[in-house]
């Protein structure tokens, strides 16, 4: 290893005092002062150890070319003997450019940036694996001393074509360095691939330039470089007109399963990703389980297009964190999330919009501070918040399938836009309108246990926009929204549906207007928090699953007594509905809900003489009879999503004559994707003549993912007792456990046994998982955050 010491005067007289040897004392001076300038302009630091088997260019050639080559044995350098590999680093010297082959391995790569230089490695279509990291170095006599700067990197094709690719490998530690690199290679045409070992970063600690960016696995930690002027570790890209003129240029990706790091907090330190610091990028891409962590206040990025479909994590632990945003008219705009995760004890600043396509979490630490904001879920699985009670200016549900999951009440200040999708509200509440300014706009979609709407500041002209209510029918199924049409004095309005398994066979009294109710549904709902008037609306209640005879057939009823107001014939345009005609005022403090005068006219869920259940995995039916005679067998038949496709799938032999009750039971396996299943049997007598039962629906089936009744709090969980409620159906003698991490990384997979389970959690780092419970038949997923 060399040990010379060196100096920066050294290196003035060793390389250019000689270029006026003859000169008078008065030149002497004006060669100092101009090689002062040089100096401070190429950055120079130390001088360079050499270690044995380093190997440094003395002409220009293929890399496989031993000709070009000489090998540093410790003493000096010699003819090398094979070209270099994985473990040795390598100089390219001044004016020597290397051409690859095939695709290369070295350590460090040195390059010569001295004025002239020209060209240094030409990758062709092949990669280089670099295991050390990029440096700049200039001669010193017979010695080699890191720059942090070149003017030299802007005259040419450093490192070419643009079918090449330089990929980063190995462990931890710098690959480029701010004390020997900078981004002035502004011709650089080449690919970077970031591609560590399991588990290692890679540090870019200096800006970086190249046509394009992959991290392909583990981490990539982008400085905020505090040497000397603190500026971001910029990631930008060729600004060559022959890459699209002046236009946006240059993709950055994340693969799933890697991430990407940033320190870097914006004004006045240059951006996180550019293309020139008047040009975005083309594309920043996130791809689904790649991870950006944001630590700085206000990160920005300039890009033309951006695809966050991963997971982003908001990270400062002071002050206020802005979310992304951009600083050149030519970006994109950086507002549509996949995940979206808060940490760290600052506070959150989001923008005047988010769009939202997976999880909202509020991980750890400060408040989450609106703009105010607009947000929209927009996904189309299924959506969770998280440790977040929302309270926004405007909130969109507009999912084309899947749920948004909630664990605390919504608040909209003022408009609250349901389009399409499931909210389920886990028993919170949802705040319309609170700031006066807004209104409830329906146009599809249902909420599932919710506890009560509060919806403020209502419009005085209610209509089927502005005043339809969601609710769905866990027990019936279906949606049964409750619309309000008409005039009100404004004020406020609240409603709750109240949920009751069943139906009211013998109710056991008439409507206003004598006729007799012999059927009503346990469920139904209540208003409260109402201003008096006279007015008078229309009221309507879907009677969506239920099976309709005839749509006059349906009435709205109190709980056990005729509703306020007149009957109205119910309408069937697109949605089943029965109606009503009533005064506003007569909504305060009473119950409403479906009812009928026939009880032929609507078939519940759930039957006294016929009855299928979904136990253990299979479909369970039962019925019985009051009387037979001459009865020689039944015939059952299913129908799925609907009642006009209905298939044999058992037969019962009767039991024979008999006046009094004979019970009947039919059981069968079928593997069913929805809980719409409709059943009806046919009685056969002995001459071959028939008769149908009432169609009955299949209980107790629940998707087995989307429908999981599996529970597990606390949730988010710290440390200590942990419950878990297993689903009945599982057989728990073959219960198995798996816990995922966001990016499908699995952290345990075993035997289910729940005196285990808070071991298993405590030893999760904080995080968002996926618990997953399963036997041979069902698989039960629950989404959990350890804290």
């Amino acid at each position: 290893m060399v040990s010379k010491t060196f100096s920066k005067m050294d290196f003035f007289k060793d390389n250019y005092f000689r270029i006026a040897p003859n000169s008078g004392r008065i030149y002497w001076n004006y060669i100092v002062f101009t090689l002062m300038a040089f100096l401070i302009g190429q950055g120079l630091h130390a001088q360079i150890p050499l270690e044995v088997g380093d190997f440094r260019t003395v002409a220009s050639g293929d890399f496989d070319n031993i000709s070009i080559w000489e090998v540093w044995n410790g003493t000096d350098w010699q003819p090398a003997g094979g070209k270099p590999s994985m473990g040795n680093n390598i100089f390219i010297d001044f004016q020597n450019e290397i051409r690859l082959t095939g695709n290369e391995s070295v350590n460090t790569v040195y390059f010569n940036a001295e004025g002239s230089t020209g060209n240094k490695i030409n990758l062709q279509i092949y990669a280089m694996e670099v295991f050390g990291s990029f440096r700049l170095m200039v001669r010193s006599g017979s010695d080699y001393v890191t720059v942090g700067n070149s003017a030299a990197m802007t005259l040419n094709d450093w490192i070419y074509p643009v079918t090449g690719e330089v990929i980063f490998k190995g462990s931890s530690r710098n690959v480029v360095d701010r004390s020997s690199w900078s981004a002035q290679n502004t011709r650089s045409k080449f690919t970077v691939i970031f591609d560590p070992d399991p588990g290692e970063t890679l540090t870019v600690n200096a800006a970086l330039k190249s046509t394009g960016f992959i991290i392909q696995s583990g981490t990539v930690f982008q400085t905020l470089n505090s040497d000397g002027i603190p500026a971001c570790s910029t990631f930008s890209f060729n600004d060559q007109p022959l890459f699209n003129g002046t236009g946006p240029f240059g993709d950055f990706i994340i693969e799933p399963g890697a991430t990407l790091i940033s320190e870097c907090h914006g004004s006045p330190n240059p951006q996180i990703i550019r293309r020139t610091n008047a040009i975005p990028a083309n594309l920043f891409h996130l791809k689904p389980g790649g991870n950006l962590v944001l630590l700085g206040n206000e990160p920005v990025m300039d890009a033309a297009n951006f695809l966050f479909e991963g997971n982003v994590y908001y990270r400062s632990n002071s002050g206020n964190q802005r979310l992304v945003r951009t600083s050149l008219a030519g970006s994109g705009n950086p507002k549509t999330y996949n995940n979206l995760l808060f940490e760290n004890a600052s506070n959150k600043l989001l923008p005047d919009s988010v769009f939202l396509r997976g999880d909202f979490a509020r991980l750890s630490g400060g408040d989450i501070l609106e703009g105010p904001t607009y947000l929209k879920f927009e996904g189309s699985g299924i959506q969770q918040v998280v440790n977040w009670q929302m309270d926004l200016q405007q909130i969109e549900v507009n999912k084309p399938s899947g749920r948004v999951v909630l664990s605390s009440d919504l608040r909209a200040k003022s408009n609250f836009f349901m389009k399409q999708g499931q909210v389920v509200f886990n028993g919170f509440d949802l705040f319309v309108n609170t700031s006066g300014s807004g209104i409830l706009e329906f146009m599809g979609g249902r909420w599932l246990n919710l506890h009560r709407l509060h919806y403020q500041n209502i419009p005085v002209v209610l209509n089927s926009t502005n005043a339809t209510f969601p609710f769905e029918d866990t027990y019936q199924g279906g949606i049964r929204k409750i619309q309000l049409r008409g005039n009100s004095p404004g004020g406020n309005l609240s409603i709750r549906f109240i949920e009751i398994p069943g139906a009211n066979w013998d109710p056991m009294f008439d409507d206003s207007d004598g006729t007799p109710i012999l059927y009503q549904l346990k469920s139904y709902f209540e208003f409260s928090d109402l201003s008096p008037s006279t007015e008078d609306i229309e009221m309507r209640i879907s009677a969506e699953n239920l099976i309709v005879d005839d749509v006059d057939d349906i009435r709205i009823v109190s709980n056990g007594i005729a509703a306020p107001g007149s009957h109205l014939p119910g309408t069937e345009p697109d949605t089943l509905w029965a109606r009503r005609d009533l005064q506003f005022g007569a909504l305060n403090g009473v119950t409403f809900t479906v009812g009928s005068y026939r009880t032929l006219s609507i078939l519940p869920v759930t039957w006294l003489d016929f009855q299928a259940l979904w136990k253990n995995g299979e479909t369970q039916i039962s019925w019985s009879t009051a009387k037979e005679s001459d009865n020689k067998r039944f015939l059952i038949y299913r129908s799925l999503n609907g009642l006009d496709n209905y298939h044999l799938v058992g037969e019962v032999l009767s039991k024979g004559n008999s006046e009094t009750v004979q019970q009947y039971s039919f059981s069968y396996v079928e593997k069913l994707t929805s809980a719409n299943v409709y059943f009806r049997i046919k009685q056969v007598d002995q001459n071959g003549e028939g008769s149908y039962g009432k169609v009955f629906r299949l209980e107790g089936f629940k998707n087995p993912v989307l429908e999981s009744n599996l529970r597990l709090w606390p949730n988010p969980y710290t440390s200590g007792p942990i419950h878990i409620s297993v689903p009945d159906n599982l057989n728990k003698r073959l219960v198995e456990l798996k816990i995922f991490d966001s990016m499908g990384h699995i952290h345990y997979s075993g035997s289910f046994a729940e005196g285990q389970l808070e071991q298993i959690l405590e030893s999760l780092h904080p995080g968002l998982y996926l618990l997953e419970l399963s036997d041979n038949k069902e698989r039960h997923l629950l989404r959990f955050v350890k804290k």
